[in-house]
């Protein structure tokens, strides 16, 4: 019975503390604001697999619709269950995100040009790994920003990254919470 009590006063917490946040603008002009995210990545270009990534990002909201922001993600194998082989991508890359006017749930579109960084492992001891590629790589996609309390948000986004040589195309989803760090 204890049980139950806690977790009903839990739930009553939660809902009464995202309650005040759903009334305002989820976009708030002059704002910093930093999201950790987990990540998997897949419909890759050459047929690579699916894998899972961490990352982060770190905006600056100018206008209530408009901002920009600096995002860095890992993606620790794209080949997934290939054992003779690994590939790990960097992405860095500078976003534009135009946030749509909606009140309870922010909708977005974003676009960024960057850097995607291919390192190759391969498990053969003969074999020699190549190099690795860094290569200019731009993204389009857009995603969902949904308050949870007066300083964090959740966040879901899906984006493709397009690279121009070795790097693979690929779309990526991430979940993650957006922290408002000045307001």
């Amino acid at each position: 019975m204890r049980f139950i009590v806690r977790i009903c006063a839990a739930v009553a917490l939660i809902t009464g503390a995202a309650a005040p946040a759903r009334a305002q603008s989820v976009a708030e002009a002059k704002t910093v604001t930093v999201t950790p995210f987990v990540s998997v990545t897949f419909g890759t270009s050459q047929d690579l697999g699916s894998s899972l990534g961490i990352g982060g990002a770190i905006g600056y909201d100018w206008t209530p619709n408009l901002g920009f922001e600096f995002e860095l993600g890992r993606v620790f194998d794209v080949t997934g269950d290939e054992q003779a082989l690994d590939i790990q991508l960097t992405t860095i890359s500078g976003n534009v995100i135009y946030h749509f006017d909606v009140v309870r749930v922010t909708p977005y579109a974003t676009v960024g040009l960057g850097w995607e960084r291919v390192t190759v492992d391969l498990e053969d001891p003969d074999a020699t790994d190549p190099d690795g590629n860094t290569e200019i790589a731009w993204n389009f996609g857009g995603g969902l920003k949904v308050p949870i309390n007066s300083r964090v948000l959740a966040r879901a986004d899906l984006r493709r990254f397009q690279g121009n040589d070795l790097a693979p195309d690929h779309w990526r989803l991430y979940g993650g919470l957006t922290f408002w760090i000045k307001r």
